[in-house]
């Protein structure tokens, strides 16, 4: 699943190559991946230009002119990418289930098509009117960005919540961005458990805790993400893979004392872990 370097790799490369033009058309041929109402999806996008391309948490957020908005949660395989326009007749990308029509207001002639493609069709794209998208966002209750958030933030919401620390450190009403990928490699560089109790976390462990985060997301980021299995950006496969240290490691030797990293099962998430140097 991507997750918030792979999220904010997509923004920024889709602000890249959207930003100012407009949506001129829209299709969509499997209607179950539009989570808004289907009726009014079209019609709140066509014909907006595309203001900006940020990251929520792990969400792909749309800024279009006249306070409208398109949010694409990605789940498990989705992404984005440009191809030629599926025409009369409906040739489309395998897999891709949304296609938006781009022109350039500059250069009416240009255009390009972004396509949503989602292999396990998981992902869900949200249309939003005037007003409508803060009241989502607050229901959503997302925790503060784990890239963005303080020492103490980090204190405060783990250790107030039951739980192994792994778990709540996925839990997005917590701290919004982390998965399964960098939850590990976050806690190995940190040196802490990912099953002692979130509640024991100390103001020390958070802030070390904090900046190991910050500098493997900011990292993580600079390589355009992990691809280790389907995850493609518009401009393709991230290459932090290549540096982890201990998620998809387990057998391999602990970075720090070289012993062989374990594996087991986080609230339902495999995790690995070295039992010496995360005791």
């Amino acid at each position: 699943m991507p997750e918030l370097p792979e999220a904010e790799t997509m923004a920024r490369e889709l602000m890249a190559k959207t930003r100012g033009w407009l949506i001129a058309e829209v299709l969509v041929n499997f209607p179950p991946i539009v989570a808004s109402d289907f009726r009014d999806f079209t019609d709140l996008l066509k014909g907006r230009e595309i203001l900006k391309v940020g990251r929520v948490g792990k969400w792909i957020h749309f800024g279009l002119e006249g306070d409208h908005d398109l949010l694409v949660h990605l789940k498990m395989t989705g992404q984005f990418h440009f191809d030629a326009w599926p025409g009369a007749k409906g040739v489309w990308p395998a897999h891709c289930h949304a296609a938006f029509r781009l022109t350039n207001p500059k250069s009416p002639n240009e255009e390009r098509t972004l396509f949503y493609k989602d292999t396990r069709k998981f992902g869900r794209l949200r249309a939003f009117g005037p007003g409508e998208l803060e009241p989502f966002l607050t229901s959503l209750n997302l925790g503060p960005d784990a890239l963005t958030a303080t020492h103490l933030e980090y204190h405060q919401r783990l250790s107030s919540r039951k739980g192994k620390l792994k778990a709540v450190l996925l839990d997005q009403s917590v701290l919004a961005g982390f998965g399964n990928i960098y939850a590990d490699e976050t806690l190995l560089a940190a040196k802490l458990s990912p099953i002692r109790e979130a509640k024991t976390l100390s103001l020390e462990e958070a802030s070390v805790l904090k900046e190991e985060a910050r500098e493997i997301l900011t990292k993580a980021i600079e390589c355009r993400g992990s691809t280790v299995s389907s995850y493609q950006a518009p401009e393709g496969a991230g290459s932090y893979q290549d540096h982890h240290k201990a998620y998809g490691q387990a057998g391999q030797p602990c970075p720090f004392c070289e012993k062989p990293l374990k594996k087991t099962s986080v609230g339902g998430r495999t995790t690995v872990y070295c039992p010496f140097c995360q005791k």
